[in-house]
C-alpha cells in the first residue's frame, strides 16, 4: 500500500493512526475539547464543525455570511494553536449521513472550501451522496480538484448507518471514489454480526493490494468494533476514538483504543 504523509504522521499499512473528533457547540467548548483531546494518545483531530453549526438559526443565510466564515477561521486558527499543527480533518457533516445540522451540500462544500483555502486543514471530509442518495459525478470531482488546488487532502465517503454494503458494492464505491480523486475513500457500513465486520476487513485488503491508496474501512456498532482495532492490517489507515462524544456507534475512548492497538500489533511484530 503507498504511503501517505501528513505533516509528520505517515498513514500506512499496520497500526492504524488515532483520530479524536472534537464536537463543542461553541468556539469556548471545542477549544476545551481539543485541549482534553490533546492529552489523549492520539495522533490527529477531526473537527466535526456540524455540531457548532447545528447550533445556530437560520444556518443556510448565516454560511453566506462573512461574520460566520470569520468565526469558522478563528476556531480553525485557534485549534491549530493548542495542537502546534497536529493534522486536522474538517468534517461538517448534513442530517442524511448521521450529522448535526440541516446543510445544503453547496453549503457544506463552501465550507469546506474555506477551511481549505485557510491552510489550517490536512483534509476535508465530503460526502459521494447527497442527502437524497444521488450525485453529481463532475460535481464531486470538480469540487475534489479545487480541494487539491489549495494544497488540502480530500477524504471522500459513504456512510450506510442501516446496514453493511455488500463485498461488490464496497468494490465499486472504492474504485469510483478514487476515479475521482479521492486521496482517501472512507467507507463506513453498520454491523449487525462480527462475521459481516470480518468480510469487510477481508474486502478492505483487497483493495489496497500493491500500490494503492490508504482507505477508512470502518464496521460501526457493537458488532463491528473490532475493526476499530485489526483494520489497520488490511489498509485501513485511520481509526476514531470517542471524545467528548460518540460520533459513530462503536467507538471507545482514545486511551482504551491505544491500549487495544498496542496489544495487537506488538503481537504481528
Amino acid at each position: 500500500m503507498r504511503k501517505l504523509k501528513v505533516k509528520k504522521l505517515i498513514l500506512s499499512q499496520g497500526r492504524p493512526k488515532i483520530a479524536v473528533p472534537i464536537t463543542g457547540r461553541s468556539h469556548e467548548k471545542i477549544i476545551k475539547d481539543v485541549k482534553e483531546a490533546m492529552k489523549k494518545p492520539c495522533d490527529m483531530l477531526e473537527w466535526r464543525a456540524d455540531y457548532f453549526f447545528g447550533e445556530m438559526d437560520s444556518l443556510e443565510e448565516k454560511v453566506e455570511n462573512t461574520d460566520a466564515h470569520m468565526e469558522m477561521i478563528r476556531i480553525l486558527d485557534d485549534i491549530d494553536y493548542q495542537t502546534d499543527g497536529m493534522p486536522l480533518i474538517f468534517t461538517i457533516r448534513g442530517h442524511g449521513h448521521g450529522g448535526r445540522v440541516a446543510i445544503s451540500r453547496e453549503h457544506a462544500y463552501d465550507l469546506a472550501s474555506l477551511a481549505a483555502q485557510s491552510g489550517l486543514v490536512d483534509f476535508v471530509d465530503m460526502e459521494l451522496f447527497d442527502d437524497d442518495d444521488t450525485y453529481n459525478p463532475e460535481q464531486v470531482k470538480n469540487q475534489i480538484k479545487e480541494v487539491h488546488e489549495f494544497g488540502t487532502g480530500v477524504i471522500l465517503s459513504y456512510h450506510d448507518y442501516e446496514a453493511m454494503p455488500a463485498p461488490a458494492v464496497t468494490v465499486g464505491l472504492t474504485n469510483l471514489m478514487r476515479d475521482m480523486g479521492a486521496d482517501i475513500v472512507k467507507i463506513a457500513g453498520t454491523a449487525s454480526t462480527r462475521e459481516q465486520a470480518m468480510e469487510m476487513m477481508k474486502v478492505s485488503e483487497l483493495v489496497t493490494r500493491g500500490d494503492e491508496r490508504p482507505v477508512i474501512f470502518i464496521a460501526m456498532g457493537e458488532e463491528g468494533r473490532i475493526s476499530r482495532v485489526i483494520g489497520g492490517e488490511n489498509g485501513s489507515a485511520i481509526t476514531f476514538a470517542k471524545g467528548r462524544e460518540q460520533t459513530g456507534e462503536g467507538q471507545v475512548d482514545a486511551a482504551a483504543l491505544s491500549r487495544l492497538l498496542d496489544d495487537y500489533y506488538s503481537k504481528k511484530k
